[in-house]
């Protein structure tokens, strides 16, 4: 088990119980002491968990700074909706600009049904696994943000810029009717307005949880984009 694998996991057990002693997470995962530990340790740094002694705590943690592993299980329903009807738009032989959000990435299924397609993304785990699905596709590299499990910085965005889409499939944390789309992380919504600036057609996938939501950075106005794909 990868220790990326095994960390999320560990969050798993956090989000549920609260809190959890070393002893008893090693049991879990079928692991040494001394692993739990350093993952831990690696947890504790990224601000995620508080040690105590011969245990750990859930930290308590903003709606911005949600793991991408619980975001993904939030409004899964409305996302596979909006992803269905997000995937009409594609043709065959297009080149794709997709996010690291975690309804972008339901998208991946229907992506399978199309030929000659090509995927630009900054999300190592849709990379992954758009190639297990043997989907053409390039992920940037660049600075790895650990809770959203995304490539951002300016080698992301000078890669991005390099490219040519005919389509770009984004989410983001809100948007306001007639406003703005925005997001909480600035690195990620640079990485968002790079793709947006290459892309010819632009789509904002949302489920009903992100209207009239703002956060701290603008990534675009509503008329920026051809559509807003939401459940309904």
């Amino acid at each position: 088990m990868y220790n990326l694998e095994r960390q999320e996991q560990i969050m798993a057990i956090l989000e549920k119980d609260k809190s959890a002693s070393v002893k008893n997470l090693a049991s879990k995962l079928y692991v040494s002491l001394p692993t739990i530990r350093r993952d831990l340790t690696e947890l504790e740094e990224q601000g995620k968990v508080q040690r105590t002694h011969g245990g750990v705590v859930l930290r308590k943690i903003s709606d911005a700074e949600i793991p991408l592993m619980f975001r993904e299980d939030q409004n899964n329903l409305s996302k596979k909706a909006i992803a269905e009807k997000a995937a009409k738009y594609i043709n065959d032989g297009d080149v794709i600009f997709m996010d690291a959000s975690s309804t972008v990435s339901y998208l991946i299924p229907y992506l399978e049904r199309f030929n000659d397609i090509i995927v630009i993304t900054n999300s190592p785990k849709i990379s992954m696994k758009l190639g297990e699905r043997k989907i053409k596709n390039y992920c940037t590299g660049g600075l790895l943000l650990m809770h959203s499990i995304a490539f951002v910085g300016n080698q992301t965005e000078q890669f991005v810029s390099g490219i040519n889409a005919d389509l770009f499939f984004f989410s983001s944390r809100g948007y306001t009717e007639g406003g703005t789309i925005t997001d909480s992380s600035e690195q990620e919504a640079a990485v968002k307005k790079a793709m947006l600036k290459n892309a010819a057609r632009s789509y904002y996938l949302c489920d009903s949880s992100k209207r009239d939501k703002k956060y701290a950075f603008n990534i675009c106005s509503v008329k920026d984009v051809c559509e807003i794909i939401d459940e309904k």
